[in-house]
């Protein structure tokens, strides 16, 4: 046996007597508590007892005892129910928690008995509120308390699944509050709200009346479409508008509203092209105007990126003075031999280069319906990696560094160098970090043109 298969035999032999242990003392209290006569407190100590050590007899049979006296007394609650005739409900659930905790107790091994008069008993009286609950579900249906009715028919669906066609009319109960809010939304011109309502009834149930042709009226009515035009920005500095435009284009379309929809890019390069404006021609509200209505639009995005440099840093190295430890053999005055650690100065190297890639770029979401200006903003990126490391060439874990000319014990900074050893070699190119910037920065742009659009639109 290993060392370590051994230190965990020793915890698992550990862990198995501290249960053994709180199962008896657990035990204990229980008998103290049934010679009290506190029978229903002392099964529940039992239970606890069988349930940290399954092999405690004397558990066992106090659990037997006392919990078929709690058991009992359950049944009897259940059966001054069921005499009272008018609480049909609260029979119900009496008996359903006597059942309940039979079987928690069978699943410890210990068999609790229930009377075949009571299972009798509860047979009938379960009828008779199954047909309680129905009617009054039916009632409420058509006095059109539709909340009220579903937790009627999600009762009986509890009690018996299949019953009648009670869960047929819990769907009903469901679905028709939102049918008629999303109607009433939908005719209100409320789109986004209407098709949140229709959807989950849709999902629920396709074929509800005519919830899925509704669905499909909001999305037609209340579809907005977004014409996003070429990007401008300074030829100095080898700005990435096209890029930047595509990398728009596509957040936008990642965000899955249902009502937003995209111009396609080829027929908005059609378009241009027709118009002779070209990519880079688009500047204007005016003539951004007249492309977005030739495009079907209902909006216009247009951008400009103020700001955009690429910092490809060199990698820089640095040698460093440090220790390495090694071990030299003594002999003491009694002639033994031991090993003394000594150290000796070293050099080890570190690098260090950092990568960074800066953008900004402003947008305006325009509305060719009103004019208005829906979104503008300025959106601002900086996506940087580092690369630091250090290489030695001889034992690394001998390896310390120095500190005001001596050598440095100090487990942080050791835990440092140790670090940088094993850092990584390899550093984002700036092409990479480029399109991080980009599509972070037209990411939060996406978010932000869809929450106005959410807040200004129906």
């Amino acid at each position: 046996m290993t060392y370590l298969k051994y230190i965990s035999a020793l915890l698992l032999l550990a862990a198995i007597a501290v249960s053994c242990s709180g199962s008896k003392s657990y035990a204990k209290k229980a008998g103290k508590l049934d010679q009290a006569g506190m029978y229903a407190e002392a099964a529940d100590m039992y239970l606890q007892a069988v349930q940290r050590n399954k092999k405690n007899v004397d558990a066992k049979i106090g659990l037997k005892q006392t919990g078929q006296k709690l058991l009992e007394d359950k049944l009897s609650t259940f059966f001054k129910s069921v005499a009272v005739g008018d609480a049909k409900g609260q029979a119900v659930s009496t008996y359903l928690d006597a059942k309940a905790y039979q079987e928690r107790v069978e699943r410890l091994g210990v068999i609790l008995e229930i009377p075949d008069h009571y299972r009798s008993d509860f047979d009938k009286v379960k009828g008779e509120y199954l047909i309680q609950l129905y009617s009054e579900g039916q009632a409420l249906l058509e006095v059109q308390d539709f909340p009220s009715a579903e937790r009627k028919f999600s009762e009986i669906a509890k009690l018996e699944p299949g019953y009648k066609d009670a869960s047929s009319l819990q769907a009903v109960a469901y679905l028709e509050p939102l049918y008629r809010t999303g109607k009433g939304d939908l005719a209100a011109g409320n789109y986004r709200k209407a098709y949140n309502a229709l959807n989950k009834v849709v999902t629920k149930d396709q074929g509800f009346k005519d919830a899925s042709v509704l669905l499909q009226e909001c999305l037609t009515k209340g579809q907005y479409s977004i014409a996003v035009l070429p990007f401008t920005g300074s030829a100095a500095q080898r700005s990435p508008t096209a890029k930047v435009q595509a990398y728009a284009m596509t957040a936008l379309t990642e965000t899955k509203d249902p009502f937003l929809k995209i111009v396609d890019r080829e027929n908005m390069e059609r378009i241009l092209e027709e118009q002779r404006l070209g990519l880079s021609g688009v500047v204007d509200e005016q003539t951004a105007v007249r492309v977005g209505n030739l495009m079907g639009a209902k909006a216009v995005l247009m951008g400009e990126v103020v700001e955009y440099r690429e910092e490809a840093g060199k990698t820089r190295s640095s040698t460093k003075d440090g220790y390495t430890s090694y071990r030299v053999q003594q002999v003491n005055a009694e002639g033994q031999k031991y090993f003394e650690t000594k150290y000796k100065p070293v050099k080890y190297v570190e690098y260090l280069q950092t990568n960074k890639v800066i953008l900004s770029f402003s947008y305006r979401l325009v509305s060719l319906e009103t004019g208005e200006i829906l979104a503008s903003k300025v959106v601002d990126r900086t996506a940087n990696d580092e690369l630091y490391y250090a290489t030695y060439d001889g034992d690394k874990n001998a390896l310390y560094p120095m500190a005001n000319g001596a050598i440095d014990m100090g487990n942080n900074s050791r835990n440092q160098l140790r670090s940088l050893l094993s850092a990584k070699r390899d550093i984002k190119p700036v092409s990479t970090l480029s399109n991080d910037a980009i599509r972070e920065a037209t990411a939060t742009m996406a978010a932000t043109v869809l929450q106005d659009l959410n807040t200004k639109l129906p």
